[in-house]
């Protein structure tokens, strides 16, 4: 499936990319010269057979029909979407198709999956549900949308792949593991959590009010999954080790703890056991055998 955004000023049309950023800067794949626009604006990201539109925390705002954006939105066929009173016309051709693809002359190419190690990070925003019943909209949405845009900016910088945003949850991985792309996994973590404070400072008005902090949590496990294109353009990863990794950051809140590693980790990485704790074997829902849970306790220099 392709997608465009045909700008309904001057009729120009935009095919989208796996991922496009928005903003007047020059750096952006969807430029706007226009004071009113963010540097970096937005984001369309490609993801589960879909487009996906993301504010990232712009000072105006970006719309959807109408609506301003608080969270991630999958895009449709038809669909107008506004930077300042720059309208977007959204559309679609083709369609998604099945792993095999038949050719000109009849033949058929397999997407090719592979099985192999990866590193694993999943980071989620603690107390989404009340920040959205408590936070008015726009403070909401630049609250979100800056936290999308660290995101792709940090996990970009340390080699890692974005795999998917999934409402206020990240996955990313990095497809080796080694000591180089553990450590750039525990750096993508500390940076993660600094960027909450970067978030919180920029509005601490705003947070006062509801008398909460802006919060992650972040689960990092190594392990082998299936990796390639799930569908055609789009490249995913399935597999245990993915699904484990969701499980580790959800005992986060339970386990009071920010980052949280797997023994799976720890065994690739043996130094960083001096700067955690270990919260002995988890039980992890959906699995009959328990996973052994570090907390994180410093960063390495």
């Amino acid at each position: 499936m392709n997608a465009f955004l045909n700008r309904i000023e001057n009729g120009e049309t935009l095919e989208l990319g796996p991922v496009s950023i928005v903003g007047r800067s020059s750096e952006c794949q969807v430029i706007i010269p226009d004071p009113r626009v963010s540097r970096r604006h937005a984001m369309v990201r490609k993801q589960d057979g879909g487009f996906y539109l993301f504010d990232l925390g712009s000072f105006n705002g970006s719309y959807l029909n109408g609506a301003r954006l608080t969270a991630a939105r999958q895009l449709r066929h038809g669909d107008i979407i506004s930077f300042a009173d720059h309208e977007f016309h959204y559309t679609e051709s083709g369609s998604s198709q099945s792993l095999q693809n038949t050719d000109d002359f009849g033949g058929s190419t397999i997407a090719l999956i592979r099985s192999t190690p990866v590193v694993l990070l999943v980071s989620d925003i603690k107390g989404f549900t009340a920040l959205s019943e408590e936070l008015e909209a726009d403070d909401l949405a630049q609250i979100i949308g800056g936290w999308y845009s660290d995101c792709e900016l940090i996990l970009s910088e340390e080699g890692a792949t974005l795999d998917k945003f999934i409402g206020d949850c990240v996955l990313a991985y990095w497809t080796t593991v080694n000591t180089d792309s553990l450590r750039a996994a525990l750096r993508a973590a500390n940076r993660l959590l600094d960027s909450c404070e970067r978030i919180y400072d920029a509005r601490p008005d705003v947070f006062a009010k509801i008398h909460r902090r802006f919060e992650i949590g972040v689960a990092l496990h190594t392990g082998k999954v299936a990796y390639g294109g799930m569908s055609q353009g789009e490249f995913t990863l399935v597999g245990d080790p993915v699904n484990l990794t969701f499980r580790l950051e959800s005992l986060t809140r339970e386990l009071e703890s920010n980052v949280l590693l797997s023994g799976d980790f720890i065994k690739e990485l043996p130094e960083i056991r001096n700067h955690c704790k270990n919260l002995g074997v988890r039980s992890i829902k959906g699995r009959a055998r328990g996973v052994a849970v570090y907390a994180l306790e410093s960063f390495p220099e």
